[in-house]
């Protein structure tokens, strides 16, 4: 059976802060998760970063589709979590696909309270329309809730922060309205 390309936190994270392309004001250290960056203006300017393999390992999922685990810091079996939405850091959720340098980013403030290792999937042809074009969107239905997951070529990181954080933004104003 095919095994899927995973590499360590510090890979994740050094990738990461490559693909900003020089746009870093300071970050904390690489082998930390949630990894914690400050951007130059005018983008997002303090971001908290956790950062997944997209793995897409055989049976029980449809062909090609690609998961993150969500476990944070300090999870163990059993418990639930939160991503940590303090001092003012906007909150990212990021899986990696290494084999075709592609980022995923879901809208963090959709998952709250969740069980450890929750999957997170992305379709297939999502993954692979980003490697062909540079970005790709898919909405998702959750809950009652639309999120849009962005993908994009390594790249276009920055893009896709701006866009990602447009987007939540954008649901939180149509929560408030409604």
């Amino acid at each position: 059976m095919p095994r899927t390309l995973q590499v360590p936190t510090q890979v994740l994270s050094e990738t990461f802060l490559q693909a900003l392309n020089g746009r870093i004001l300071k970050h904390s250290s690489p082998t930390e998760k949630p990894l914690e960056v400050d951007l130059c203006p005018p983008l997002p300017f303090r971001l908290r970063a956790y950062l997944y393999n997209a793995t897409h390992p055989p049976g029980g999922r449809t062909i090609g589709e690609h998961k993150v685990q969500l476990i944070v810091p300090g999870q163990q079996r059993g418990q639930r979590a939160n991503f940590d939405h303090s001092d003012g850091r906007i909150v990212l959720v990021i899986g990696y696909e290494p084999e075709l340098s592609v980022f995923i980013l879901w809208d963090a403030g959709l998952y709250n309270n969740f069980p450890f290792s929750r999957n997170v999937q992305v379709k297939a042809e999502t993954i692979y329309k980003a490697y062909a074009s540079g970005i790709a969107l898919q909405d998702r239905r959750l809950w009652g809730a639309r999120e849009l997951v962005i993908a994009v070529y390594k790249t276009r990181l920055l893009e896709a922060i701006e866009l990602r954080t447009r987007a939540t933004l954008n649901r939180l104003l149509e929560v408030e309205r409604a």
